[in-house]
């Protein structure tokens, strides 16, 4: 791991120490002044002799001194009192300890400046960390040589298994996958919707080929911010295309170079030397170890704007062909035209809502998670529109310290709690079908959710598969050309692990790289096909994020899909990671589970983050077990930090952000309970990493790290949570966040369905009177309407003779709620939404303090509340709501610390 310096700007780390100098020059100086102004005050016998000097010592000494109305005016008092003993001398005494008080606040302000550049100084100085010293141990027993050697073993085992993929092809039948999609479009009408998708890719396709110079400044820098926001690059290679965005000479000089090369597109190969492309094992974010390559940068950035085009290209063409033809949605039950008949009989119903739950469901389908990962413009990797990995992500209100603003995030987080929002949601949902408000409390309707992986997806895809399906959509066989040269890179592993035979560079016969754009465009539209696949034989939508894999449906159908998945993944040549697929079988009504159902469906549980699915109570609960491997790994982290500030950047990054997220953010469909569930884990965690003496205190415990540190002491709590550009450490805090919004989810999901039935029972109460009012003649116009006919009557209709004074009952109102019911849709709604945020109530100090400052715009509801938590000290203590004066904030080396993310080192 590279030290923080490695990639620090060498002109801004030399500006930054130059400051910190400066600082301490300023700081020794005041104190010396300060304390000759001090000396000569407590020498002077005479009160008024002594605030004459104190008055002296003010407006030499203490910034904005001449904006200080107070100084003036003790000043006209002072000469008052010479000559009038109305000024007693308590005043002058007042004035003595209020100016003593600003010369403090003064001072205590510099100290917390100093003690500043003293821990920013220790982050820059501590020495490059080898990644495997923080490994957890398997045994308490276990020494650190024998993990690491273990470490070492398993590591080279990984490269050993990405070794026996890649260079060992996997031919699949491109007339067998020809077959299965040909399968998927069985009737005239779908086969024109695949010629029109074939034409539209094709024609955009060959026209970005034609291209002759798409490379310019735009979009070189929206394809370098894009780089930089995926977990592929060393942090070297990330500072060097940080220093090309920075450089307009840069990027022209890459544009041309890049422009030429693509003006020859179709005769582009790898020039990796004789050496080839190095392949090393490296931990992502989330502490597992992957296979990558270590691509020349400037073939990096050419290949990846290649595969966003290409992204871009069929992300909308294949969701205009979701949207108009394949989602049929069969699992929610259709309404036969005899149900429609009898509903316009009974309830003068001619037409269905426009809105209502299934149009939502199918909505938030294909604008939000099918085909997530799939870029929709050059600039959605860097905008926050795909990525999912919420324990990844930056830090959505992180205050920019350069600017006062606040920053959006780099990857939005939000899909995968989406994700987990709509996947609750729909267990109630489905559940609730066959229940009214007479029998809300039984069981309810069967349902399955079930959970997959693919083995190795990106390592192992067959290229014959990606070939067959590329000239299936309609690309030309330039393209199908040039991602074969592609993807048969020259791969050197020589150097992976230790002790390997120096093979010299290999071609690749199998997968793509992992993580670039051209691996999301590949493996999103192989699956697309098992997506189309699913919902075509049973009317499931699979929810996926690549390659995670989710489905949720009643029993029989649910079954059906699963052993379509696995006939495709057979015929594609893709393989299940069966330690990652599990299911949850919840039974209907009568408590029995299909035996044949139950042994078809896979064995596993079923989880997401840090939650596993109860499959007695339906509920999410969290996965203790799976915390504590994480928090022990989190407690050794910490432990192993060089310094202060990186104590305090692992701390956010894992127990700020990281677990927040794993635990699942509040929902309505969750309740307060599964908040409170998460405020006892946090408790029960913070007891667990400071035991002794703190109390499951942070703020003891990063104040007495400090005081041993560098012998300070009297540390305000204000200087652990406030935000850096307040002068404080900004440490999140677990609790705030949700103390935030705890107030707002005062009824359980079951109290939210419960109101929906009775409002239902009450509208069909309602809707039974107006047509048993109606009468016997209304009743016979409603059937001429409906046929006209005599003999149309007698054969088709829904209305048996004795059923024509009788209204529906509850159950057969209710059976079509989600395609007829407007109320019905508002509840799944609320059901899947996140409460407000209710913001601590500054007070007027508070207000005035903040005024209209880039402060004020950048503080977040935590800082807030925070800010509001210690006003009164710091009001008192520094004169203000900032313990630094910005001016001696390091703002640059801030903003690039918490620039850089923390990985989770966790044993293979």
């Amino acid at each position: 791991m590279a030290s923080p310096t490695s990639v620090l700007s060498k002109t801004l780390q030399s500006i930054t120490l130059t400051k910190i100098k400066e600082l301490e020059s300023r700081r020794n100086s005041y104190e010396a002044r300060k304390r000759v102004f001090l000396d000569k005050a407590n020498a002077a016998t005479d009160q008024r002799d002594r605030l004459a000097c104190l008055l002296d010592a003010f407006k030499e000494l203490y910034p904005g001194a001449a904006k200080d109305r107070s100084l003036a005016n003790i000043e006209r008092w002072l000469v008052q009192s010479r000559y009038d003993a109305s000024i007693p001398t308590s005043k002058l005494a007042s004035f003595d300890e209020q100016l003593r008080s600003k010369l403090d606040i003064q001072s205590r302000k510099l100290d917390m400046a100093h003690l500043y550049s003293r821990l920013l100084t220790e982050w820059m100085d501590q020495p490059i960390s080898d990644p495997l010293e923080n490994l957890p141990t398997d045994d308490k027993d276990d020494t650190f040589e024998v993990v690491v050697e273990r470490q070492r073993q398993r590591l080279s085992e990984l490269v050993d298994k990405f070794e026996s993929v890649v260079f060992e092809p996997l031919e699949t039948s491109s007339d067998e996958i020809c077959k299965f999609l040909d399968g998927l479009f069985p009737d005239e009408e779908s086969q024109e919707e695949l010629e029109t998708l074939r034409k539209e890719v094709a024609e955009a396709s060959e026209k970005l080929m034609s291209e002759t110079a798409p490379f310019d400044e735009d979009s070189l820098t929206s394809c370098i911010k894009g780089l930089l926001t995926e977990d592929i690059l060393s942090d070297e290679k990330q500072a060097i295309l940080r220093d090309f965005l920075e450089s307009e000479v840069a990027k022209s000089e890459i544009a041309d170079v890049l422009n030429m090369r693509y003006s020859d597109l179709k005769q582009w190969h790898w020039d990796a030397g004789k050496d080839g492309i190095r392949v090393m094992p490296r931990a992502g974010l989330n502490g597992k170890y992957r296979i990558w390559a270590d691509d020349d940068i400037l073939q990096m950035i050419f290949v990846q704007y290649i595969g966003i085009k290409l992204c871009n290209i069929i992300k909308p063409a294949l969701k205009r062909f979701m949207s108009d033809v394949c989602v049929r949605n069969i699992d929610s039950q259709a309404m036969s035209q005899a149900d429609r008949d009898r509903r316009r009989y009974f309830l003068n119903e001619y037409y269905q809502p426009s809105t209502h739950l299934e149009s939502e469901r199918k909505s938030a389908y294909l604008d939000t998670f099918f085909l997530s990962q799939l870029p929709s413009t050059e600039t959605s990797l860097f905008d926050g529109d795909h990525n999912y990995d919420g324990e990844d992500a930056s830090d959505a209100s992180s205050n920019s310290l350069t600017t006062g603003k606040q920053t959006p995030p780099q990857k939005k987080s939000g899909i995968k709690q989406k994700l987990l929002r709509q996947l609750t949601t729909e267990l109630l949902v489905h559940r609730l079908r066959g229940k009214t408000y007479e029998n809300r409390t039984d069981a309810g309707n069967g349902i399955v959710l079930l959970q997959t992986d693919l083995q190795w997806y990106a390592t192992s895809i067959p290229h014959s598969t990606i070939f067959t399906v590329l000239k299936y959509v309609g690309f030309n066989d330039d393209w199908v050309a040039f991602f074969k040269k592609y993807l048969e890179a020259p791969l050197n592993l020589d150097a992976a692990s230790d002790d390997r035979p120096q093979l010299g560079p290999r071609i690749r016969k199998r997968g793509v790289p992992m993580a670039h754009a051209s691996e999301k465009f590949t493996g999103e539209l192989i699956l697309f096909f098992m997506d189309l696949a699913v919902n075509r034989e049973t009317g499931i939508l699979l929810y996926r994020l690549h390659d995670d894999i989710w489905l949720l449906g009643e029993p029989e159908p649910s079954a059906a899909a699963w052993s379509c998945m696995q006939s495709f993944a057979k015929v594609f040549g893709l393989d299940f990671n069966r330690s990652k697929t599990g299911s949850v079988y919840m039974p209907g009504s009568d408590g029995k589970k299909d035996a044949k159902i139950a042994k078809a469906l896979p064995q596993g549980s079923v989880t997401i983050g840090f939650l596993r699915l109860d499959a007695d109570t339906g509920k999410w609960s969290i996965d203790k077990k799976m915390v504590k491997a994480h928090l022990d790994q989190l407690e050794r982290q910490l432990g192993n930090c060089k310094s202060v500030l990186s104590w305090v950047q692992t701390w956010n990054s894992c127990m700020g952000r990281f677990f927040s997220h794993t635990f699942g953010e509040p929902a309505y469909c969750f309740g307060r309970e599964h908040v409170d569930e998460v405020l006892e884990t946090y408790r029960q965690m913070l007891q667990t990493l400071f035991p002794n003496g703190g109390g499951g205190s942070v703020v003891k415990h990063l104040k007495s790290m400090i005081e041993s540190r560098f012998e300070v002491k009297d540390i305000p709590d204000a200087f652990i949570f406030l935000p850096e550009n307040l002068g404080g450490l900004g440490l999140r805090n677990p609790f705030v966040n949700l103390f935030l919004v705890r107030e707002n989810i005062k009824e359980t999901p079951e109290d939210i369905i419960d109101e929906m039935l009775r409002k239902e029972r009450d509208e069909y109460t309602a809707d039974k009177k107006t047509f048993e009012g109606a009468g016997e003649a209304d009743h016979r116009r409603r059937l001429r309407n409906m046929y006209p006919n005599k003999e149309d009557e007698a054969k088709d209709s829904a209305i048996r003779p004795d059923e024509t004074e009788t209204f529906m009952t509850l159950d057969e109102y209710a059976r079509f709620r989600e395609r007829t019911s407007g109320a019905y849709r508002t509840t799944y709604l609320k059901l899947i939404s996140t409460p407000e945020i209710e913001e601590i109530a500054l007070s007027k100090e508070v207000k005035s303090g903040l005024g209209g400052s880039d402060i004020s715009a950048s503080l977040d509801a935590e800082g807030k509340w925070f800010l509001q938590l210690y006003s009164e000290e710091l009001l008192a203590d520094f004169g203000g709501l900032g313990l630094v004066d910005k001016q001696f904030l390091p703002v640059g080396v801030l903003a690039m610390m918490r620039g850089k993310k923390v990985t989770w080192q966790m044993v293979l």
